[in-house]
């Protein structure tokens, strides 16, 4: 049975759909608290001094500070209200180390704006250790409001691994990062969930409960656990997740290589281009090799002249990167390759921008030796600009996989179309997001960055390392596909089609 860690689609309908009416499913709920039932609210003086569990756990979150009840806050139901001063903690609610599924129904108003940047809806972790980082997890708010801009909406947050502490609801459990704005209700499953229709049922329930929608930082599904009746490859021909075509591809040559030229096709390729790296790791042309039917990018420990210009900003590491000369938009990508092993980052992603637009697509980011990410498949989607306004925002997910990235060779795809973003891993997906926002054409790029901040830097005696790509391979559907140029990305108007 294939288990799925999240699923969500902005805007869907539950017209016609049944959806119980005595709450949530509750296989594996281990935490629930619904701020309409009066019955759970233990109040003084205008404040909320315990919120209790409906689980059946037994749980009670206990306040600190004054977090008030706030009647018809949300589709004519009452709301928690917090301060950013105060908060509820409850004692350790988990049962063993595993995985967690959290939803949140949150909304802020015009006066609830402003305050810290990384605002706490949920944050669980043991005192003195950072709660965004396993095995402890913490869900944020935006610290911006508007009137009805962000809510009542459905906050997502998706993990595994984590270990059993003290949750803080409205704030870390030592209180610090205050969320300002109303908590309606919280539920915290203690597994993953079986299958995308389980993951609806909770959908379903809140929206309708509520009148919220689902945050769009928090669409898509993720798989948790294996890869399961993986295919077998018996063509070359056409993707692996489809061996028998069954989805009418069509090759697009224009976006593939099997690099057996013994170098790099420089009317298809550029490398370096205008983005010098992420620092302290310079790109460099040298990095970037073709030989022996694979496309090699090497991360090396060197200083070398072209740093001096920087003043500082790249020193020690040089790193690599390449990408098309052309942009495409929609169609299906597929790679063979083999993550470096070190704490470099090995990364297949599309990327471009204009004067009204700029999105990205992260295929992948990985971290071969990365301490505590060596099985982390990274994905990711943002959007940068978009219709002249600038408004960063991102969507992601990161599956676990059951072996160690860098130890093999893997095939990674990519299906973008105008209505579906699909992940795959050995021809099984791993992750899908509705496609509300990336329909502009972008560069096809493999890079290696050091990522100080994320994976860390890489030691010493893992260097050089190599991200090898044996094969990039793309295919169309006959009525989309479209390759251009960056001036022809430039003049035209794109949307949806």
């Amino acid at each position: 049975m294939r288990r799925f860690l999240a699923v969500a689609v902005a805007g869907f309908s539950v017209c016609g759909v049944a959806v119980a009416e005595d709450g949530p499913p509750r296989g594996g709920l281990a935490l629930w608290l619904d701020a309409s039932r009066p019955e759970t609210l233990k109040r003084s003086d205008g404040a909320v001094l315990e919120w209790g569990d409906v689980s059946g756990r037994g749980h009670v979150a206990r306040a600190s500070g004054k977090p008030s009840l706030v009647e018809g806050a949300m589709n004519g139901r009452p709301a928690i209200r917090f301060s950013g001063k105060d908060h509820f903690v409850v004692e350790p609610y988990l049962s063993k180390r595993g995985p967690v599924t959290a939803f949140v129904v949150s909304r802020r108003l015009e006066g609830q704006a402003g305050g810290g940047k990384w605002q706490r809806l949920l944050s669980t972790c043991a005192p003195g250790k950072p709660d965004n980082k396993e095995p402890y997890f913490c869900l944020t708010g935006d610290r911006r409001g508007a009137p009805g801009a962000y809510g009542p909406v459905i906050y997502v947050m998706m993990k595994d691994g984590i270990e059993a502490a003290p949750l803080g609801i409205g704030a870390r459990p030592d209180g610090s990062a205050g969320f300002r704005g109303d908590i309606a209700e919280v539920l915290v499953y203690e597994r993953g969930f079986v299958s995308e229709d389980a993951l609806f049922d909770v959908f379903r329930y809140l929206e309708r409960k509520w009148g919220a929608a689902i945050g769009r930082e928090n669409m898509g599904w993720t798989l948790a656990g294996p890869l399961e009746n993986a295919p077998k490859r018996v063509n070359e021909k056409w993707p692996l997740s489809d061996q028998a075509n069954a989805g009418g591809w069509v090759p697009l040559p224009e976006m593939g290589d099997e690099f057996d030229r013994g170098a790099l096709d420089e009317a298809k390729w550029q490398s370096p281009a205008k983005w010098k790296g992420r620092p302290p790791g310079l790109f460099m042309r040298d990095n970037v090799a073709v030989g022996d039917g694979m496309l090699t990018l090497a991360m090396r420990k060197e200083d070398v002249p072209e740093m001096a210009k920087f003043k500082g900003t790249y020193h020690t590491y040089t790193s690599a990167y390449v990408s098309t000369r052309r942009l495409v938009r929609y169609g299906y990508f597929e790679i063979r390759a083999k993550p470096m092993d070190s704490a470099g980052s090995s990364a297949f992603w599309f990327a471009a921008g204009a004067k009204d637009w700029r999105t990205e697509i992260d295929v992948f980011e990985i971290g071969g030796k990365a301490p505590g990410k060596e099985h982390s498949y990274n994905m990711n989607l943002h959007v940068f600009r978009e219709v002249g306004k600038d408004d960063h925002w991102n969507t992601g997910g990161t599956w676990m996989a059951p072996f160690r990235l860098a130890d093999d060779f893997h095939v990674y795809g990519l299906e973008w179309s105008p209505e579906v973003i699909r992940y795959f891993v050995d021809g099984v997906v791993v992750r899908s997001v509705p496609n509300g926002h990336w329909h502009y054409p972008m560069h096809l790029i493999f890079d290696s960055e050091t990522m100080p901040d994320w994976f860390g830097l890489p030691e010493d005696k893992d260097l050089p390392s190599f991200f090898q790509v044996d094969y990039v391979r793309a295919w169309k559907k006959a009525d989309w596909g479209e390759v251009v140029t960056e001036e022809e990305a430039e003049a035209r108007r794109w949307g949806r089609p």
